[in-house]
């Protein structure tokens, strides 16, 4: 049955940043990889769940905000949403979610909402990429990233979110597997042997790792293992600056079973053990330089650059506080990064996280830094809540969190209630939720003051949010 088609016209980004356009009933069509105020030919799927899925056919007349995308992947890809608008429309559509979300607060004036933060390198400022392997049926073999809006995964040539290097990784270790021929994993069967490829770098540092995780199908063989590190090698020698003492490599075997908690078993093919980062901290008035090591499981900000804004910002806004003396809580710590930052201008932060890895990453990383009034606590928030206000210790003048895109639960809020920090600095990848969360706050005795947005995924529709809010009653 051919699929209807109609001339449209974009009127608004999505959250997901689709573009959406509507019919002559007023129903709303939703096309990706389209610009504000084009004009174009779509075929339109059936309505469901209240909307009407399209796919460009012909431009018909481009947006003035249309920029042309780099990226010879970018109509497919799945890594990439807003390539084709131009950046300061990016920023303003960023801008414009924002007080989207909060408009309620915003008709407060003790509210004060600063420009979105851009990001100076808009390409190559991704810090970490992985890439999946997949097979067709004709065992066509493809390693890439995963097609926009499917499951598939396409091969890429140059993804230009990371630097050059990235790429020919890429390209070296598609010829090392069809050297051997190994088959890719299949997530439906369960067969296959390459699962994922992932590539990491310290921007500030240039050290390199590169991490190949495979099923427990079989293992390499000491000639295969071999081979991979001389086709990653041969790779990163094209770069003049090339030193393999900054390089790790690394093999991960997932054993992933039916009713069994998966696990890893990791290997280090060459190299060093972690790879080093550094971040350069510029706030209230001082440069804080430190150091953080990175393994194969580690977190880290995926944009390190950004990340030192996004840290030197939220810090900066805290400049009313006397934290000298006091007390602070970090809590979805992940290694720690912020606390241990903030442990420069506080007599203690005590930081909670409940992923071992990255807690016992986050106390080397205190070690290496040589601070001593960091504590990292291995537990869940809310358990680590409910005892602390069962046990009616001395509360924190500040809390901050960095909570996933779920963002905090319902307990964990009522028991920073129980709390009553004066200040709470809250950061987000999730506007949406962190807007949820904070309704509840300011339901009880909180007022938000500042509202600070991040771009740190140009080309993308995500955004970072800083939030702080102080406490109204506090004595």
């Amino acid at each position: 049955m051919k699929q209807k088609e109609l001339e449209i016209k974009i009127e608004k980004f999505s959250e997901k940043g689709l573009g959406i356009a509507f019919d002559e009933n007023k129903n709303k069509i939703l096309i990706p990889k389209v610009v504000i105020n084009d004009v174009l030919l779509a075929s339109l799927n059936k309505k469901s769940k209240g909307v009407i899925k399209g796919k460009l056919l012909n431009l018909i007349s481009p947006s003035s905000y249309r920029s042309n995308p780099v990226c010879e992947h970018f109509d497919i890809c799945g890594g990439c949403t807003w390539q084709n608008l131009q950046y300061d429309e990016q920023l303003n559509q960023k801008q414009n979610l924002i007080v989207k979300y909060f408009n309620e607060d915003l008709k407060n004036n003790s509210v004060n909402l600063f420009s979105i933060k851009p990001c100076e390198n808009i390409f190559e400022y991704r810090n970490k990429m992985e890439f999946s392997f997949a097979e067709n049926r004709k065992k066509t073999k493809y390693l890439g990233l995963i097609m926009h809006g499917g499951r598939f995964v396409i091969d890429i040539h140059r993804c230009y979110l990371s630097s050059l290097w990235f790429s020919r990784v890429l390209k070296n270790v598609k010829l090392w597997w069809e050297k051997y021929n190994f088959t890719a994993f299949n997530f439906l069967d369960g067969l296959g042997l390459l699962r994922t490829l992932t590539i990491k770098e310290g921007k500030n540092t240039n050290e390199k790792m590169i991490v190949l995780t495979i099923s427990n199908e079989t293992n390499l063989t000491k000639e295969q293992k071999d081979d991979f590190i001389s086709f990653v090698k041969e790779a990163l020698s094209e770069d003049k600056s090339f030193d393999e003492n900054e390089v790790s490599i690394f093999l991960n075997i997932q054993i992933a079973e039916k009713k069994k908690k998966t696990t890893f078993v990791l290997e280090k093919l060459f190299g060093k053990d972690f790879i080093k980062e550094d971040l350069h901290i510029n706030a209230l008035n001082e440069n804080i330089n430190l150091s953080f090591q990175i393994g194969p499981f580690s977190f880290f900000q995926p944009n390190t650059l950004q990340a030192q804004n996004l840290y030197s910002i939220a810090i900066d806004h805290l400049k009313d506080e006397n934290l000298k003396d006091k007390v602070i809580f970090d809590l979805y710590s992940g290694t720690g990064t912020i606390g241990m930052i903030l442990s420069n201008f506080s007599k203690k932060v005590i930081a909670v996280e409940i992923n071992e890895d990255a807690a016992n990453q986050a106390k080397q990383n205190a070690k290496l830094n040589n601070i001593n009034n960091f504590e990292m606590i291995n537990a869940d928030v809310s358990c680590f809540l409910n005892n602390f206000v069962s046990q009616d210790l001395q509360r924190p003048h500040l809390i901050v969190v960095d909570p996933p895109r779920a963002g905090l639960s319902a307990d964990s809020i009522e028991n920073i209630l129980k709390i009553s920090p004066k200040v709470i600095l809250y950061i987000s990848c999730n506007p949406i939720t962190q807007k949820e969360n904070i309704d509840m706050l300011t339901k009880n005795g909180y007022q938000l003051k500042i509202l600070h947005p991040i771009d740190q995924f140009p080309h993308t529709y995500h955004i970072e949010n800083i939030a702080i809010l102080k406490k109204l009653d506090f004595e």
